[in-house]
């Protein structure tokens, strides 16, 4: 046996060694959540778990029809970090997948991209994410690992990332769950929680997830500005431009006329980008000072 097939089979084995728990948050998803449950290929060894805050379109039937663990909560209880806490409660092993069931992973191997990438991980990482896209037109590196400590982090991730497709050391979240108060970016306080303490995050480039939602366009839009709203409470994001908008519906325009990405790709994708940019104009002229210096909810800039 050559150095080379001895390699890939190790690697093979320590991949056979990370059974991960893969936690997806639903409501009247069904049609989505079965290409995604059909595209991510779970293991047998993996723990498949869905939280639904009361669907009523067959998205459980969907779930246990993959063999998915599933649990209910009350609408009138659902906050996003609330459905987390309530799936990680229930997850094994040493890493738990955060999925969206509206993200689409882009490649056949997408988990075995986080497993791959937990073997190059350093022992203090918390928690990983994969990009999120809504278009070609949004993808950016195809593979690779960037690492992020607390002063890498000013201004976030620097494209789509967070929950929807996000890996988590289990132990880490069991000292600290997710704040189940805050209407949105419960993952960015956690991510700022963790490097407080000396932890780092990741991106594993590779791992990337289409966004196809079917939501309206004016949901979207208002999605983009509650995101960027409550970010602004634990890092700075980047505040988009006009001039920046143009060129970026001018490129959606652009792939739209080469056959790339669909209109409806297209919309969703300005739509959620133009309702970031509203909310940053509003921000940076309410005040200077975006987050207290313990990482707390601001009340200056609103909730």
């Amino acid at each position: 046996m050559n150095a080379m097939n001895h390699s890939a089979k190790s690697a093979d084995a320590a991949d056979s060694q990370c059974p991960l728990s893969i936690v997806i948050r639903t409501l009247d998803c069904a049609s989505t959540l079965q290409e995604v449950l059909t595209q991510i290929k779970p293991r047998p060894d993996d723990r498949l778990i869905v939280v639904d805050s009361g669907s009523k379109d067959g998205t459980l039937t969907v779930a246990e029809r993959f063999g998915a663990l599933t649990v209910k909560i009350r609408p009138e209880e659902f906050t996003y970090g609330r459905s987390l806490n309530v799936g990680f409660a229930r997850a094994s092993g040493d890493w738990v997948l955060s999925l969206s069931s509206h993200c689409m992973p882009t490649r056949p191997d997408f988990l075995d991209q986080y497993r791959r990438a937990v073997r190059r991980f350093p022992a203090n990482l918390a928690a990983a994410v994969g990009p999120i896209v809504y278009s070609e037109l949004d993808r950016k590196l195809g593979s690779g690992i960037t690492l992020y400590e607390l002063e890498d982090f000013d201004a976030g991730f620097g494209f789509g990332a967070g929950n929807p497709n996000c890996l988590y050391r289990l132990a880490l979240w069991q000292q600290r769950s997710f704040d189940e108060q805050i209407p949105g970016a419960e993952d960015m306080e956690w991510y700022v929680w963790a490097l407080r303490q000396g932890a780092c995050l990741g991106a594993v480039h590779a791992a990337d997830v289409l966004y196809v939602s079917q939501r309206p366009l004016g949901a979207l839009y208002r999605k983009g500005r509650l995101d960027y709203r409550v970010s602004s409470q634990f890092i700075h994001p980047h505040q988009p431009r006009l001039s920046v908008v143009g060129t970026h519906l001018a490129k959606l325009l652009l792939y739209m006329f080469w056959g790339r990405i669909r209109w409806s790709q297209a919309a969703r994708s300005f739509a959620n980008y133009l309702g970031s940019y509203m909310e940053s104009r509003v921000h940076h002229g309410q005040s200077e000072k975006w987050f207290d210096s313990g990482g707390k909810w601001d009340t200056r800039v609103g909730k």
